[in-house]
């Protein structure tokens, strides 16, 4: 797959001189003409490299940069200046906009060609020393709300400034995106589709959809666009390349466990397993508690939510769930068919809602649960 390089300048020469040099070396091209498009093409084209021109009409490149860096999404993203501002006040202040690398023109294509190979593969090197923590949710059954408790607890952990990634691994039919109403996009597909030896973490933040909240999401196929296999090998790669990336990593399970699903769990830190409080659940429960500790979750690796979807007669009280799972129940959330249909019509996560419901309640102490179990150091990366 060849690198994408934006090219902003509001010179239609000069972008037709470099479209040429890099199409001609492989590169894939897109262009825009002020700092507008340009912003609205690195949210739609996700460059692998940006050739910013800084004196252009209305936004100037100086100003584009230093969005581009003060988004999560973006922040990574290489900037080379290529410009008609010689003076070293004006390389400086480029540097400290936040940009790669400064070309002066008029510049020879060959120059051009040589620093954007040389910025990609200075901006490659990923630093290993961040690692995230994986934390799988997994249902006991299917439709016990386990998207709904990923999704909140991963806006929640963002809003707190927590660099937080949620990861929908659901290989068909999964609910991210809809229930955060975000546009919808195959990068889970375009990964599991690649060369396990292909993704990095370079590639898994070209496919980040980054919410408002600053939760970075990396969505499954929308519904209706068909089924995929979750390979292994591919699950493996994606889950590794996102611990540099982020400090906190939820993944969004099928309750179904396939060799993919398996293998992400095996790369977890924490386990939540999310059950109803009926005794047909905590019969579930036991059997995916037992797969658990085949892959290597086990002890405080392990935890309960319990979620009371609808009002029933056959409710099993929390703390004999824990005693019969032999696991703690990191949180209980109450019934609120209400407020969470609201809550999906309107696309916000009830822990964003202004409303104090018990629901939206529960899920703020859940991630609060999270924060502090992660801020103590009581859970141990693997």
């Amino acid at each position: 797959m060849p690198d994408k390089i934006l090219i902003v300048d509001d010179d239609p020469l000069a972008v037709k001189l470099m479209r040429l040099a890099l199409a001609a070396e492989g590169f894939e091209i897109t262009t825009a003409l002020d700092a507008r498009e340009g912003l609205l093409a690195v949210q739609t084209e996700q460059p692998d490299l940006i050739l910013l021109d800084i004196m252009m009409p209305g936004v100037d490149g100086l100003e584009m940069c230093r969005q581009l860096r003060s988004r999560p999404q973006t922040a990574n993203i290489p900037i080379i200046f290529l410009t008609a501002k010689i003076q070293l006040d004006d390389k400086i202040a480029g540097l400290q906009a936040g940009a790669d690398d400064y070309i002066t023109k008029p510049a020879d294509p060959r120059e051009v060609v040589a620093r954007v190979k040389a910025v990609l593969a200075r901006t490659r090197r990923v630093p290993v020393a961040k690692q995230g923590w994986i934390i799988s949710l997994i249902g006991a059954k299917g439709g016990v709300g386990t998207t709904t408790i990923a999704v909140n607890l991963g806006v929640a952990l963002a809003r707190r400034k927590v660099p937080t990634m949620l990861i929908d691994l659901h290989h068909h039919s999964g609910t991210v995106a809809w229930q955060l109403k975000l546009p919808d996009r195959l990068s889970l597909t375009e990964l599991l589709t690649m060369e396990a030896h292909q993704i990095d973490s370079h590639q898994l933040t070209k496919r980040l959809y980054m919410h408002a909240s600053g939760l970075a999401v990396l969505p499954s196929p929308p519904i209706g666009s068909g089924m995929i296999e979750l390979p292994p090998a591919q699950v493996s790669a994606i889950v590794r390349s996102s611990r540099p990336l982020a400090d906190v990593i939820f993944l969004d399970l099928p309750h179904m466990l396939s060799p993919g699903a398996k293998e992400a769990l095996a790369l977890s830190d924490v386990a939540l397993l999310v059950l109803g409080p009926h005794p047909t659940d905590v019969a579930c429960a036991e059997q995916l508690k037992t797969m658990l500790e085949g892959v290597g979750l086990a002890g405080e690796a392990i935890n309960l939510v319990v979620v009371n979807r609808a009002p029933s007669a056959v409710t099993l009280p929390v703390p004999q769930i824990e005693q019969q799972l032999k696991k703690a129940a990191w949180g209980f959330i109450p019934p609120a068919a209400e407020e969470l249909a609201y809550s999906y019509q309107q696309g916000v996560p009830l822990v964003l809602a202004e409303s104090g419901g018990t629901a939206a309640l529960s899920l703020r102490e859940l991630s609060e649960r999270v924060h502090s179990q992660l801020s103590g150091r009581m859970l141990r990366p693997r």
